[in-house]
């Protein structure tokens, strides 16, 4: 859709019965459109902050090193080898997982409402050369997805590759059957990886490692084969650029020099082909995205097919100087230009080196050249020049903004060499005339600031152009096309956003799912907070189907939680949610929003927990904030600090002592990451920090704080050193006296108390430990080998103990959701194979009701029940059961199998569920699959 509209919403999205009127929801668009910008931005929490989500999650998970991030991965390859590498190619002991979305949005908020469907983060876009049916989207974690019908279904076609963070995505142009993929959202989670595929992406090849010396590249960041020889790859990763001639079946490390002979280690971003045997490639000289400042744009130009390069960052205006002043970079070739070399067109779009961790942060220009690269003029493409048509989001050609380091798209035209892309923070400017003049195409949030643009999510990754001139636009909320937009006048441009549906690729952080206190009725309500794409709620009484996940607040979505009672309108009567603003609070099931810190000395850090005391018989919340302190209100009113008396055993920790409030005995700061509550006791609490516990049996009065986790055995070169980057607390259900409790480590490392050594972390200690005297002692749970029981050896997000059975633990790892029902001693991998080879961020219990929700970081939400009687239908299926892009006999043998199955059922097949509102196998969907049969899916 061009443009939105004011609209009446039915629901809130929730599963009661609740109809919002339009008049309501008019006067509060009224009352936002009202408030100056800062104001409305302030209490929307209307864009996300990429910086502090980079600082927040690479504090979160402590970056392991590349070695570890390749572990990482062997260890989700054997356990999809042990478990099957199909989902649910056999039949599995229990019930399976359901996707149960988001597939899309029927209105989004964010300062008013608006009809736009989006989904998570986009990293490249790939048409296919010939069919304009079949396109490719890679995702920052939701891996690659495939459409046959050019976005209006799609398939994803790498759930079981081990890893769904994608770094890029190539086509052979010459084979558009044959796909190289390379591992590593650079911004986000890093991993090692390039694997292939020669049939369209159903199969793939075994993944190789990009070697620079001892050290492993962890993220891929562009790759492009040579068009007239599909043998030459070149790519560029975090450890320079490397180049196979021998169609991917090795890569060997480019050499790169810079100024100097030593000046010769390169993050590299971008490469472009310019002509016969011609390449450009750019870079920096360290991480942009780490804590230190990126050192200068490098740029370089090969003539022998990218064998041997010299530096060619004198061919910029102002030479050596303006390079200096550069960062981040991206290249982009006139297709129609590369017959001739001499005289083939590229454009480069530049952010500024910036200061400060990140660097970028503004547009520093974009650069043209029309000699193959030996020289390049500047396009005034910055904040002093304008555009055609400003607007107040974008009022000059700066349109990276403060994140030139992080958003940078750009694209030619392949037919017209004038027509030039640029995408940045808000916006995507267009030139048709080689870069003289631009004018605005999109914003990002066109209607409460009454922008009269079409919408296409901000923070801008990823442009294409189809073979039947279709434009594609990828962003933080997916992807987006216009018909129009490569040659129809500026005002009459129109994008839309419907490609987005069925595209399950939101990186969630966190979930919320209706308590056992609700209404049966409403046993199907999920909310959760997600990257960019807001806190979202199901609307299982959307028209669409109850895979819809409607948007009740902008930027990003993280910490939530709703009350045990619901209003007489079917909606929680309070539920809190958290912006990179603050937190917020909503009595009406999220129609209206009111900031929520009163009683607080500071604000909560980026990925701020909100926890409920479920035993308590107001409705009890708690947090805590930045300088730690921790927080809880009664019945939705202010915040009270309950961070009382910390008492201290540890003696590296000068204990035993105690502090007022959340500090060291050596008057250290402590940064919280976690919290929880007991399930049947008010007042017992838990937290946890890098390397400790603390735990209140009396409401937050006093605080015992644990001793750090220790490996049992000697580690070398790091003497007493333990467990690391705490990220989860579960307190034992029916231990009333705090003394029972389980914590899990995101880390790959252990510290000593004091973090001055830090040592691998042996797999014999693993990221899971048990306390039963208050934290004096640990016993490690799960460290064994998988084969004998144990957990995979990978970082875990969270550790949940069933109400009910507290030997029933649920574990939620960087590869998937694991359970032991015997207290830790044992686990399988939960739902075998029905989940992706995803990260678990996140887990909420319904146990009495039977039900589970794990939030994935990059495929959104899924279910599991042991009792399908009321649930919703997931996700649908499109008949392919065995994932091989064809719907076949197999299939249909698969779908017979399946037939008269819920998801309680181990036989339950979702890609054979084909339609209906409720997830079960019938008549209907044999007739839908034979309807498919021969094509694909």
């Amino acid at each position: 859709m061009a443009h939105c509209r004011w609209v009446s919403w039915a629901g809130a999205a929730l599963a009661g019965s609740m109809l919002v009127s339009a008049a309501a929801l008019a006067a509060r668009s009224q009352h936002d459109a009202d408030l100056d910008p800062a104001e409305r931005e302030a209490k929307e929490g209307r864009r996300d902050d990429p910086r502090a989500r980079r600082e927040a999650m690479r504090m979160w998970r402590g970056e392991p090193d590349a070695a570890s991030r390749w572990g990482i991965l062997q260890a989700a390859l054997k356990e999809r080898d042990h478990y099957g590498a199909v989902q649910l190619s056999a039949p599995v002991a229990g019930s399976v997982f359901i996707n149960v979305g988001p597939t899309r949005a029927d209105v989004e908020y964010n300062g008013s409402n608006y009809y736009e469907i989006d989904s998570g983060r986009a990293r490249q876009i790939i048409p296919h050369p010939t069919d304009p049916k079949i396109l490719y989207i890679a995702t920052s974690g939701g891996g690659v997805w495939k459409s046959y019908d050019q976005g209006a279904g799609w398939e994803p076609i790498t759930d079981s590759l081990g890893t769904l963070s994608i770094g890029t995505l190539a086509m052979d142009p010459s084979s558009p059957e044959v796909l190289y993929l390379g591992f590593g959202d650079p911004f986000d989670v890093r991993q090692p990886g390039i694997v292939q595929s020669t049939n369209g992406g159903a199969t793939w090849l075994a993944p190789q490692q990009l070697l620079n010396g001892n050290n492993i590249a962890s993220s891929v960041t562009d790759m492009k084969v040579d068009p007239t020889s599909s043998l030459i790859i070149l790519v560029t990763t975090d450890q320079g650029l490397f180049r196979s001639v021998d169609g991917g079946t090795s890569y060997q490390r480019v050499a790169l020099t810079g100024t100097s002979a030593s000046d010769a280690n390169f993050w590299m971003w971008s490469v472009a082909y310019v002509g016969a045997h011609t390449w450009l490639a750019s870079g920096e000289r360290l991480d942009p995205t780490g804590v230190t400042l990126g050192g200068g744009m490098g740029l370089w130009r090969s003539i022998d097919d990218g064998a041997n390069w010299s530096w060619n960052a004198g061919a910029l205006p102002g030479g050596e100087a303006e390079a200096a002043a550069a960062g981040r970079g991206t290249l982009a070739t006139a297709l129609s230009t590369v017959s001739d070399v001499n005289t083939s067109r590229i454009y480069l779009l530049a952010g500024n080196k910036g200061s400060g961790s990140f660097g970028g942060n503004a547009t520093r220009d974009v650069y043209r050249s029309d000699d193959g690269g030996n020289s390049f003029i500047s396009l005034r493409v910055n904040s002093g020049g304008r555009p055609t048509n400003p607007n107040g989001d974008q009022t000059d050609l700066n349109v990276l903004h403060e994140q030139a380091w992080y958003n940078q798209a750009i694209t030619v035209d392949p037919t017209n060499a004038d027509a030039v892309f640029v995408g940045g923070n808000l916006a995507m400017i267009r030139s048709l005339d080689g870069g003289v003049t631009w004018s605005v195409l999109s914003d990002w949030l066109p209607v409460p600031v009454n922008i009269s643009r079409p919408y296409i999510h901000a923070d801008f990754h990823a442009f294409a152009v189809g073979i039947d001139g279709t434009f594609y636009a990828g962003s933080d909320g997916g992807i987006f096309s216009s018909a129009n937009a490569r040659n129809g006048d500026a005002a009459s441009v129109t994008f839309t956003s419907a490609h987005n549906e069925g595209l399950v690729t939101h990186l969630v952080y966190n979930v919320a799912c209706a308590p056992d206190s609700w209404p049966s009725t409403m046993l199907g309500w999920i909310a959760g907070g997600m990257q960019d794409d807001g806190t979202r709620v199901r609307n299982v009484n959307s028209i669409h189907g109850p895979s819809t996940f409607d948007q009740l607040l902008g930027g990003d979505g993280i910490g939530l939680a709703v009350s045990g009672g619901v209003t007489g309108g079917g909606v929680p009567n309070i539920f809190l949610a958290s912006t990179a603003g603050g937190i917020w609070q909503s009595n009406d099931g999220g129609q209206n929003w009111t900031k929520f810190t009163t009683g607080m000395l500071s604000g909560p850090p980026f990925l701020v927990r909100i926890a409920r005391d479920e035993a308590a018989s107001a409705d009890t919340f708690l947090t805590f904030s930045t300088p730690a302190a921790m927080y809880s209100s009664s019945g939705g009113n202010a915040w009270t600090n309950i961070s009382g008396t910390l008492h201290w055993t540890s003696p590296a920790q000068g204990g035993p002592a105690t502090t007022s409030g959340f500090t060291t005995p050596t008057g250290g700061t402590i940064s919280l990451r976690n919290v929880a509550a007991h399930p049947n006791k008010s007042g017992l609490y838990g937290a946890v920090s890098n390397k400790y516990a603390y735990v209140t049996t009396n409401g937050g009065t006093d605080w015992n704080v644990s001793v750090q986790a220790k490996v049992p055995t000697s580690v070398p070169n790091c003497p007493g050193c333990g467990a690391y980057l705490l990220s989860s607390i579960a307190l034992d259900p029916t231990d009333q006296t705090g003394q029972i409790y389980y914590i899990t480590s995101k880390s790959m490392s252990v510290t000593d108390d004091l973090g001055t050594n830090v040592a691998p972390m042996p797999s014999s200690f693993g990221h899971l430990y048990k306390t039963i005297d208050g934290g004096l002692s640990w016993t490690s749970l799960g460290a064994q080998a998988t084969t004998q029981g144990g957990l995979p050896f990978v970082p875990v997000s969270i550790v949940k103990v069933d109400p009910n059975d507290r030997l029933t633990l649920y574990v939620g790892t960087e590869i998937g959701l694991y359970r032991s029902s015997d207290g830790g001693q044992n686990f399988t991998r939960f739902g075998a194979s029905s989940l992706p080879d995803v990260e678990v961020t996140d887990v909420c219990i319904s146990a009495t009701s039977k039900r589970l929700v794990a939030g994935t970081y990059g495929r959104g939400f899924w279910e599991i029940s042991t009792d399908a009687s009321n649930d919703p239908a997931g996700v649908k299926g499109r008949g392919d059961t065995n994932f091989d892009l064809v719907v076949d006999g197999q299939d249909l043998i698969d779908l017979a199998d399946a037939f008269g199955s819920t998801e309680a059922s181990s036989f339950y097949r979702y890609q054979a569920d084909l339609v209906g509102t409720v997830n079960l196998v019938d008549d209907n969907d044999l007739t839908a699959l034979l309807a498919k049969f021969g094509g694909q899916p």
